[in-house]
């Protein structure tokens, strides 16, 4: 069914890209996945649970990212009124 199946995990290097390729970048998940899966389904744990973890990290990068900015965002405003309020006196 699956014409790069062959080539996808035959050797270290290609198991890597097939890997990056399916959970990081989500290509193709049906050409290759879908055709390990049906042969192999234990093989749905590992993949589901590599696609929940790396999707999970780079939405807490994101909202890493959101969080700081808005701190920042904070101790700025608190600043400027500390001045302002030191200007009035």
């Amino acid at each position: 069914d699956c014409e790069r199946c062959k080539r996808a995990f035959s050797s270290v290097q290609a198991s890597n890209l097939t890997f990056l390729q399916q959970v990081i970048a989500g290509d193709s998940w049906g050409k290759v996945s879908l055709p390990i899966i049906e042969q192999e389904p234990a093989t749905a744990i590992l993949l589901f649970a590599v696609l929940i973890t790396v999707n999970l990290g780079l939405l807490n990068l994101i909202l890493t990212v959101i969080v700081d900015v808005a701190h920042s965002a904070r101790e700025e405003d608190e600043l400027r009124k500390i001045a302002e309020k030191s200007r009035e006196f």
